[in-house]
């Protein structure tokens, strides 16, 4: 869908369409499109701080009234980056306050 190498079949793997009832006349779409834009931005984000989109990743997804929702999905090493990231960001915040 947006070009990576391997995403449609990372994504296949995580979608279950029998998780949830398709509801008539929802648009998710919409809902999916606004998601996928937030995603792609903490993909960026995630990427300049130098964690690798096979490791963490934010994937676009809908909840069952069609609204955006923003799932990261990863292996324990790019979850032990995001956990070095958060503590750099919250030690920096404490300084500056």
């Amino acid at each position: 869908m947006d070009g990576d190498d391997g995403f449609c079949a990372e994504s296949a793997a995580d979608f279950d369409p029998d998780a949830w009832v398709w509801l008539p006349g929802v648009d998710y779409a919409a809902g999916w499109r606004v998601a996928r834009r937030e995603a792609d931005e903490l993909n960026a984000l995630l990427a300049a701080c130098g964690v690798k989109r096979a490791q963490l990743r934010a994937v676009a997804d809908t909840d069952a009234l069609g609204g955006p929702v923003v799932r990261l999905v990863g292996v324990a090493e790019g979850w032990l980056s995001l956990e070095e990231l958060l503590c750099l960001a919250s030690y920096v915040r404490r300084e500056l306050a």
